[in-house]
């Protein structure tokens, strides 16, 4: 081939590469621009925010029930009641019913957040690529197979292999809770992406960290203990809720002496992981505000403030409505009124709000001397009860040691609740203009320290006020205990009201974690992810508590729907398959 011919190939060559490339070009150009995905009505983060709760909601029961029905089940087992077997039986159906709506809304989520915002949650799922390709899907397989065993293996494995069933359940709550933790890693990392080191910026840092130095920031262990107390608190409600709803439908004594047992363990149950809820609630608070100080008066003094204001209103609530589970729980109780308590008891009560603002103004949280306080005054009626034994002989009956406690949660709940300057209208300050109490020599500590009606809106009156809570119910259980051992109950004869208490414990429960959920997710401000991330949509903005509270109804009534229906379907239409004993006295002491 001679030159000419060479030059003639190669512009025959270049001429159809650029017309490839030019075609190519054009094709490209002509692929339309995706248009930015506008949700119709409510908007794109109103979307994203209903069935991200919703999910939240369904995987909160999933995760939290299957630990109190293990424990139930090897109860059951321990103490030979076929009572907790049957509890656990029958939470466990309406679980697996309620697993297929977890992955639902997990599904609805992801495809709801992709088509609103696509560059967020691709920057997202860059950064955790192992967690939510590899780990997290693991993980979920896992746990579908072992609670499915779990279930169809009841009555295969019991009896001598009922602890191999027991092993199974073991290992169903650490996939669980493993699970749990795993996708805390990036919930948590929105709220406080890791600190950056000394020389480089925080969108420097995050691009060379690892994915642990992403999962182990500040809120991370903080929020995986309050979700998980949290989905232990919300699957004793609602175990309590499925009680109430098989009470009110029961047609025998016995299967109303069941459902009133079952309700009491759920209500037992719910009760008790929540006394540790408002120490873990702090606990996640504390990082927080530790994490960036402007997170704290964001939060408690400024566009969340009146969040908190109806968290303190439904925190409560929950309380008053649980005690008062607890009296119409003791009327049942043959023999009530011999039940009595020392009056110091009732001193301690009503002195604790007081007294525990005072030293903890004087050492704050977390100094070692405000626990050195707090243990002697807890202790002070059982040590001056035997110091002193002619005021162990002053007692009072246990209705006045409830409507006490009644008192008590109403006082504590309102100093919970009592923010900044709420007497700015002077109306209850002294003529001198000052914020102090009238008696002000009486309420002195040292020269410089007093207690002011203003100081009921800082934290150590926050602190005491939470205690006061706890402390309160916690005696009202210790007195229904010394009730069951000395009098008689008959289970099933519960005042028919107590059912609506269950049913109110459970959706206060639901709307509550709801509330708690959109103040998480608003303190980051205008961003995606703290600090790292801005959010430019027209969006980007904090709602009223009005609008966040409707919203947060309308995803509360959705969920106690979808489980009022699992409720029915799996338990109504079916008979029992243990039958409960009948109703009628139990002895002295049981449970």
């Amino acid at each position: 081939m001679g030159p000419q011919a060479m030059k003639s190939w190669q512009r025959i060559a270049l001429v159809t590469l650029c017309l490839v490339g030019l075609s190519g070009a054009v094709a490209y150009a002509q692929i339309p621009k995706v248009p930015v995905a506008e949700f119709p009505y409510i908007g794109n983060r109103t979307a994203v925010w209903i069935v991200a709760q919703l999910h939240i909601l369904f995987a909160a029961f999933v995760l939290g029930a299957p630990i109190f029905v293990v424990i139930s089940e090897w109860l059951g087992y321990r103490k030979q009641d076929p009572r907790y077997d049957r509890l656990a039986r029958e939470v466990t159906k309406v679980t697996v019913i309620l697993y297929s709506m977890t992955a639902l809304t997990g599904g609805l989520f992801i495809f709801v957040l992709l088509a609103t915002y696509p560059q967020f949650t691709t920057w997202l799922t860059n950064h955790f690529f192992l967690i939510f390709a590899l780990i997290y899907p693991l993980l979920f397989i896992a746990e579908t197979i072992v609670l499915y065993l779990y279930f169809y293996t009841w009555d295969a494995w019991k009896g001598e292999k009922k602890g191999r069933h027991i092993a199974l359940g073991v290992l169903l709550n650490i996939i669980g809770t493993v699970t749990l933790f795993v996708i805390d890693g990036p919930t948590s990392f929105m709220n406080s992406p890791s600190k950056a080191v000394a020389g480089m910026s925080l969108a420097q840092y995050i691009e060379t960290a690892s994915l642990w130095e992403k999962v182990y920031n500040y809120t991370w262990m903080p929020l995986n203990l309050h979700r998980l107390v949290g989905n232990v608190t919300f699957g004793g409600f609602i175990a309590g809720l499925i009680a109430a709803y098989m009470y009110m439908g029961a047609k025998s004594d016995g299967e109303r002496s069941y459902y009133d047992w079952m309700g009491f363990v759920g209500n037992l149950i719910g009760v008790g992981a929540l006394l540790l809820l408002p120490f873990m609630g702090y606990l996640l608070s504390y990082e927080l505000c530790d994490y960036d100080a402007s997170i704290c008066p964001y939060m408690m003094a400024d566009q969340l403030s009146m969040f908190f204001e109806m968290q303190g209103a439904m925190v409560g609530l929950i309380f008053l409505a649980s005690n008062y589970y607890i009296w119409l729980s003791m009327k049942r109780i043959e023999g009530v009124e011999r039940v009595r308590m020392s009056v110091l008891t009732v001193a301690v009560m009503v002195s604790l709000p007081l007294v525990m603002t005072l030293a903890w103004t004087i050492f704050p949280v977390p100094d070692p001397l405000s626990l050195a306080v707090l243990i002697p005054l807890v202790l002070a009626p059982f040590i001056l009860g035997k110091l002193i034994p002619w005021l162990g002989r002053f007692t009072v009956s246990s209705r006045t040691v409830i409507k006490t406690g009644f008192l008590m949660v109403i006082i504590g709940n309102a100093i919970w609740m009592t923010p900044h300057g709420f007497v700015a209208t002077q109306a209850l300050a002294p003529e001198d203009g000052s914020l102090s109490l009238p008696s002000y020599d009486l309420f002195r500590v040292t020269a410089e320290t007093t207690i002011a009606w203003a100081d009921l809106a800082l934290m150590p009156a926050k602190n005491a006020a939470a205690f006061t809570l706890v402390f309160v119910t916690i005696v009202n259980y210790i007195l229904y205990n010394r009730a069951i051992r000395q009098g008689t109950i008959v289970w099933g004869k519960i005042d028919f009201a107590s059912q609506f208490v269950l049913i109110f414990l459970a959706f206060s429960a639901i709307w509550t974690m709801g509330l708690m959920g959109a103040v998480r997710s608003l303190v980051r401000k205008y961003f995606h992810v703290y600090n790292l991330l801005p959010d430019f949509t027209a969006e980007s903005f904090t709602p009223t508590l009005a609008y966040s509270a409707w919203w947060i109804t309308a995803i509360t009534l959705v969920f106690f729907a979808v489980v009022s229906f699992a409720i029915l379907l799996t338990l109504r239409t079916s008979e029992a398959e243990a039958q409960a004993p009948e109703g009628g006295t139990v002895p002295a002491g049981a449970s």
